[in-house]
């Protein structure tokens, strides 16, 4: 179901400005008003300056899930413009580059982040509004206003400008527009009027955990606030604390991954912690059919996967509650069956003809609130099924990418960064399994002939500048050569077989 910009806009600004001192923003240590995120928005106004241009302006947040941020996301979107996301889990040379490079209009941190070596010195150089993030009783501290009349990129129209890697390696924004938003949200928005918020404290809240700067957690909070629902946010996934917020405010939905399933089984949280729960939802990856069990016989709770991505705003496949009643112990592993007004197929990997229900291929999307705005059937990098029912069912990615935890790492960036260390010769990356985290990067190195060769140890610190965390590989061995096919290529199998136990 399609909006108007102004509605998404209109409704967030209306449910901010009507809040007052009904709580909107929950943190384990205390809540934060609607008061608050109004603050933010004449901060962000005046921040700003005189310039003629009242909406479309570019914010950029070096984003952490922490009340000042979530209040900035709010006012960027209340006042129509663009909200650019800033990794902090970046080098610091990536994120100095990033800032100055992208043609923004505000530049927001928090100190942690502006202190980083070269960071505010780069936000200061772009001529942008530079504005810290603090944990005061308001969120933004003005350091700086924006110099007017600086040749910037338009981005009138975009909601959110964020990070999603390419099946090339090669990361890229993700540009989806108020129209992408509002048709991902939904029936949702449109529900309630603008000017008639349903006080907060009637409503259940929705607890975040997935980090704002990536599209699970920014379209769920902004899906929140479009209709006045209080936000519980936690800074990083914990089991405890989780399960605590659950039964704390009774929470009704309960967004998970794999890797935060097992989190919470290996943690032994009480059941009766999570009674308030109707079902959780889980993404981001495929989830292990003998995990979802283990589940749902531990807590007696319905687990409904879905399938989305940055590229469609999140979800567009997912499971119904009255799906889940008549097949869920007969699909355990699929996703579901598509949104509303949203198609999916399967295309053969070598010549793209459409493929027969059950057949297995490169899964593509038509789906109204993708970023590309054309119409046209979107290629994923996922390998799926789509059976006669229209369930779908993920089996891989056709690229090498590495799921870690929810986050995308590229072999080829990986290996780039180990390669730039002059003793290195060659290096290959490659992922296990893992329990916890779904895949790990793990790397092989070839050096070259060299009385001084590194150690293990100081190749890992050499490449902790160049790689974010998430990247780094948690094992390194050193090999005379690397295992090769017939065709002169890495072999994957056998780059495994090195790191087998």
């Amino acid at each position: 179901m399609s909006m108007s910009t102004h509605r998404l806009s209109d409704s967030i600004r209306g449910f901010i400005e009507q809040g007052g001192s009904d709580n909107a923003i929950i943190v384990d240590d205390g809540v934060r008003p609607w008061s608050y995120v109004a603050s933010a928005i004449s901060d962000l106004e005046a921040a700003t300056g005189d310039t003629e241009r009242r909406e479309g302006l570019s914010v950029g947040i070096v984003t952490r899930n922490r009340p000042p941020h979530l209040a900035l996301i709010a006012a960027t979107i209340a006042l129509r413009h663009c909200y650019l996301t800033l990794n902090p889990m970046f080098s610091d040379q990536d994120l100095a580059s990033d800032i100055e490079r992208l043609g923004l209009h505000v530049i927001a941190a928090s100190r942690e982040d502006l202190d980083r070596p070269g960071v505010e010195e780069a936000a200061l150089r772009s001529g942008a509004a530079v504005v810290e993030l603090t944990g005061g009783e308001t969120p933004l501290t003005i350091l700086r206003e924006s110099e007017l009349n600086r040749d910037v990129p338009d981005r009138s129209g975009v909601a959110v400008a964020m990070l999603s890697s390419g099946t090339t390696g090669v990361p890229k924004r993700i540009t989806l527009t108020y129209d992408n938003l509002a048709a991902a949200i939904g029936q949702l928005v449109t529900a309630r009027l603008v000017g008639q918020p349903t006080p907060s404290a009637q409503l259940r809240p929705a607890l975040v955990w997935h980090p704002v700067g990536h599209i699970s957690g920014a379209v769920m909070s902004i899906e929140a606030f479009s209709v006045g629902r209080p936000v519980i946010l936690m800074e990083r996934f914990e089991p405890e604390l989780w399960a605590s917020l659950v039964e704390r405010y009774e929470v009704r939905l309960g967004q998970v991954n794999p890797t935060a399933m097992r989190m919470i089984l290996d943690a032994n949280i009480e059941p009766s912690q999570l009674r308030s729960l109707r079902y959780v939802r889980g993404g981001t990856t495929a989830t292990p059919p003998e995990l979802q069990e283990e589940f749902e016989r531990r807590f007696n709770i319905p687990f409904m996967t879905t399938y989305g991505a940055t590229e469609f705003a999140g979800a567009v496949a997912s499971w119904s509650p009255e799906d889940y009643r008549l097949h869920g112990k007969t699909h355990v592993g699929s996703s579901g069956r598509p949104h509303p007004g949203v198609q999916l197929r399967t295309v053969d990997p070598v010549d793209a003809h459409v493929l027969s229900p059950g057949q297995e291929g490169i899964l593509e999307v038509l789906a109204p609130q993708a970023a590309s705005g054309n119409g046209d059937w979107v290629r994923t990098t996922d390998l799926a099924v789509i059976d006669g029912e229209g369930f779908l069912w993920i089996k891989g990615r056709v690229d090498d990418a590495i799921i870690r935890g929810g986050f995308k790492v590229h072999p080829t960036k990986v290996e780039r960064a180990f390669k730039e260390h002059p003793a290195v010769l060659e290096a290959a990356v490659v992922g296990l399994d893992d329990a916890r985290l779904g895949a790990v990067p793990v790397a092989a190195v070839v050096l070259r002939e060299n009385p001084e060769q590194p150690t293990v140890e100081e190749l890992l610190h050499f490449v902790e500048g160049r790689l974010a965390r998430y990247e780094i590989p948690t094992r390194v061995v050193v090999v005379d050569a690397l295992p090769l096919t017939l065709s002169m290529k890495v072999s994957r199998p056998a780059l495994r077989a090195l790191f087998a136990p």
